[in-house]
């Protein structure tokens, strides 16, 4: 399970947390082992988190987390 308190050169803190104060949707591209538990706490508790895991080759590459009201199909 990857840290994202402990990820560098940036925090999970440290993207989100700028990012959140001047936008109300926010998407980040987070490494595959990220832990979920991690990236749950930066979204609205009362509402779910769209997040997409991005594969090539049958190997996965990355997660990205929507942070906010996307409307996707």
């Amino acid at each position: 399970m990857f840290d994202l308190d402990l990820m560098q050169p940036y925090s999970m803190k440290a993207l989100y947390e700028p990012f959140s104060a001047i936008a109300t949707h926010v998407v980040l591209f987070l490494p595959r082992t990220s832990d979920l538990k991690q990236i749950a706490k930066y979204g609205d508790q009362s509402k779910k988190l769209r997040i997409m895991h991005y594969c090539m080759y049958g190997a996965s590459k990355a997660l990205c987390v929507f942070y906010g009201d996307f409307e996707m199909e």
